[in-house]
């Protein structure tokens, strides 16, 4: 048998190699480090004109390792990102058109080259991505869901055995104007129907839903020029905000990053906020703005009842924390009101000092579930 085996493989004229003289082309380094000064190392990447400024706000506040992928080399264009960390997903024209099926063919037809952006872009040290989309278009509607799973597929690759915990999404809402396209209500009522159904069943952690529709009833007069900026950086800033609190101590209660990281990993829809007190000796006046500053989010409104986690950080001066009498008191009621809105939820709370002359209270919950009514209003 063995015989009729050999004679049935050719002798093959293998040539001799110098495998000395022959060097392995190193792979260029192109990791980018984070500049944001926070306890947790995100990453980010945005699809789509509307997710390409969403992570452009994070980068222009330190989180340096973030990408962009278009099918619009035009809209890439007018990303002020480092070329290296942008990728045309050419589908032969500009744009997918408002077609979610070309902007998700797109991804899959890209998606190992976008997997080696991010290995060669990100490095290794990653504690989360989040996937940056608008709900609307057709590139990052479409591509969402491929993105998500690139995602997942990079964390495993660099050690992370908890990969659907450590992947998130940035979901912006069409405004009332785009709303009117029956095409563009579609596509955002389809995307976020299935990634909310991902979030609250913990296949992604978490979902963070930009309401442009709410934001334009909130602040209004704001110029086109304004209205994006506006919105992208409140988001960014209040994520960074959590995110530096826990990596610096406090004199009194610590938010810790391991604090930050429960909230951030505990699925579904997460919200955050912030009030401003100038009077805070007052109990009820520190409880109503902890309400108040979940409602006037710029993100969609929900069912706080549903949280799994939360967390109430209160920051003010050294003279406020050192001389107000009853502040103590008030801060507890006011942690004590986070709680019963969250009965559930594990809830985290901190105590800082800065050099502001007024009382801030930044509040996160995760945990929640996609809102019913915003879903109805778009189908």
């Amino acid at each position: 048998m063995s015989e009729e085996l050999d004679n049935k493989i050719p002798d093959l004229e293998i040539p001799d190699i110098d495998l000395e003289d022959y060097e392995i082309p190193e792979e260029e380094d192109n990791t980018v480090e984070d500049e944001s000064g926070g306890s947790q190392t995100f990453a980010w990447i945005g699809s789509g004109q509307g997710g390409g400024r969403i992570a452009k706000a994070f980068y222009d506040r330190g989180y340096k390792k973030c990408i962009a992928v278009n099918t619009s080399s035009h809209d890439l264009d007018t990303l002020d990102l480092p070329s290296k960390q942008k990728m045309l997903l050419d589908v032969g024209e500009q744009g997918a058109g408002k077609n979610m099926q070309k902007g998700n063919e797109a991804a899959n037809r890209y998606k190992q080259n976008i997997f080696d952006l991010m290995r060669r872009t990100y490095g290794n040290n990653v504690d989360h991505v989040f996937v940056c989309v608008g709900a609307g278009g057709g590139s990052g509607s479409g591509s969402v869901l491929v993105l998500i799973e690139t995602a997942k597929k990079y964390m495993k690759y660099i050690g992370h055995d908890d990969p659907e915990k450590r992947v998130g999404v940035v979901m912006s809402l069409p405004t009332r104007g785009e709303a009117t396209s029956p095409q563009v209500s579609s596509n955002a009522y389809e995307v976020l129907k299935v990634v909310g159904e991902y979030a609250e069943e913990k296949l992604i952690s978490p979902l963070l839903i930009i309401d442009n529709s709410k934001i334009e009833r909130m602040y209004k007069g704001l110029t086109v020029k304004q209205f994006w900026p506006t919105v992208n950086n409140t988001v960014s800033g209040l994520f960074h905000v959590f995110n530096v609190l826990t990596n610096n101590p406090s004199p009194y209660t610590s938010f810790d990053p391991t604090d930050y990281s429960s909230v951030l990993q505990g699925g579904g829809v997460l919200v955050m906020g912030v009030a401003k007190l100038k009077e805070f000796e007052d109990e009820q006046k520190v409880s109503n703005a902890i309400k108040s500053n979940i409602e006037k989010t710029l993100l969609s409104e929900v069912e706080l009842s549903d949280a799994t986690a939360a967390a109430c950080v209160a920051v003010g001066s050294k003279d406020i924390m050192e001389n107000t009498s009853g502040l103590m008191d008030s801060l507890s009621y006011g942690f004590d009101t986070l709680s019963s809105l969250c009965p559930d939820a594990v809830l985290h709370r901190g105590i800082y000092e800065d050099n502001k002359d007024s009382l801030r209270l930044y509040t996160i919950v995760s945990g929640l579930k996609v809102p019913e009514k915003r879903l109805k209003q778009l189908k």
